[in-house]
């Protein structure tokens, strides 16, 4: 009913974010503009977040479809349900990394690799965990050994995780010591 009355061709108003109906709210330009400038420096992780329904995930999406990549390699990664083992090979998957039958030794070993050569050729690593505020512990675990890959001159992986309020509760929790510790 209202396409026809707005003359629209598809339905903005889908379960799904669709990062084209986006509205740039101040809201949205302030987050916008802190993972800019989160990129830039290319550091640690980052964390946004906010209520189910406030666009974090299409935040994500469209600063994913901005980046230049040329100078990013950049993925996404919904973490709903998953364990320590299969967050990597989730991570392999999402960068082309072979996978299959891997241990996470082997894994991890691939993950560097493919992250040293990104860093060799000018391009910077960037992961987006979505769904991150259901992540057991283990996972928070592997993702904070992940931030920590590095040359003697810069992280090989910047890491932004993205999930309803109780992120910043679960990553202030006593066993989160160690990852809240962790610098660049």
């Amino acid at each position: 009913m209202y396409e026809a009355f707005y003359h629209l061709n598809t339905n903005p108003f889908r379960i799904t974010p669709d990062p084209k109906f986006c509205f740039r709210h101040s809201g949205y330009k302030s987050a916008r503009e802190y993972l800019d400038y989160a990129l830039r420096l290319g550091e640690g992780f980052i964390m946004v977040t906010g209520r189910p329904g406030t666009g974090k995930t299409t935040l994500a999406e469209t600063f994913l479809k901005d980046l230049d990549l040329n100078q990013v390699s950049a993925e996404r990664v919904a973490a709903s349900g998953l364990e320590a083992d299969n967050l990597l090979r989730a991570v392999a998957y999402a960068y082309g990394i072979e996978a299959d039958n891997a241990d996470k030794a082997t894994l991890r070993h691939r993950i560097q690799q493919y992250f040293i050569q990104q860093a060799q050729s000018g391009r910077r690593a960037l992961l987006i965990i979505d769904e991150a505020q259901n992540l057991p512990l283990s996972v928070l675990e592997q993702i904070r050994i992940l931030s920590n890959l590095e040359t003697d001159k810069e992280k090989l992986l910047q890491i932004i995780l993205v999930g309803q309020l109780n992120l910043r509760t679960l990553l202030r929790s006593p066993e989160m010591r160690q990852p809240r510790s962790t610098r660049g």
